[in-house]
């Protein structure tokens, strides 16, 4: 199921939303980083690839993914999955927005989490304890883009740091509950100077680690 957000709240809006199971075929873009496939899967629709840190398996008769592994891209597809998101990839281009982070993901410690680029532009990065896939429409962007976060989530307003990337960063809070614990992010960035269509980042993951004697400085 594909939707139209207002501008601002659209992407707070999207990932609200309920997910349809209902398989499209619209095309539709999703950004990650692309890995191999490390083996046999349930999908069993000839997936020869994956996105980091996403439910999303690849595969393509047109697109060399095997050259594109380790690489950030923004991929044009339809979603032709069954038991799983198997996206018969179209088209790949140079991931823009992207989402890095850097930092100890310990209690007592702090993560830095960039967007970029920066630019006169509107950003937002959102986190989630689960990963998700449901594609939306945004504002001024006329294909759809894949959330890849489930909800509930919490958005994390980033600022415009000095690298000229829109940076958060994260304390985590003492608490050794939290150890073990897995989080997804996502990020949004659109143009405002002049406007520009909305676009999706790469997804993120990482696991709280046990205390460490020291915290690594976020240095990204």
């Amino acid at each position: 199921m594909i939707r139209t957000m207002p501008l601002g709240a659209a992407l707070l809006a999207a990932l609200f939303a309920t997910p349809s199971p209902a398989q499209s075929t619209i095309a539709l873009d999703v950004t990650g980083v692309v890995q191999p496939v490390p083996g046999p899967t349930i999908c069993m629709q000839g997936e020869t690839h994956l996105l980091e840190c996403a439910q999303v398996f690849l595969r393509s008769n047109v697109v060399d993914l095997n050259a594109l592994v380790g690489q950030n891209v923004r991929l044009t597809g339809v979603d032709i999955g069954v038991t799983c998101t198997v996206i018969e990839v179209l088209a790949a281009a140079p991931a823009n927005p992207t989402l890095e982070w850097c930092g100890t993901p310990a209690p007592g410690c702090a993560v830095k989490f960039k967007v970029c680029p920066g630019a006169i532009a509107f950003a937002a990065l959102f986190v989630s304890t689960a990963p998700g896939f449901f594609p939306v429409f945004l504002p001024l962007n006329g294909t759809p883009e894949a959330v890849l976060l489930s909800p509930p989530f919490i958005p994390i307003p980033p600022a415009l740091g000095t690298t000229g990337c829109f940076d958060s960063t994260i304390p985590i809070p003492p608490d050794l509950s939290l150890v073990g614990a897995d989080v997804w992010l996502q990020g949004a960035r659109m143009d405002i100077g002049p406007a520009g269509p909305m676009h999706l980042t790469n997804s993120v993951c990482l696991t709280i680690v046990p205390p460490l004697p020291f915290c690594a400085v976020p240095g990204c």
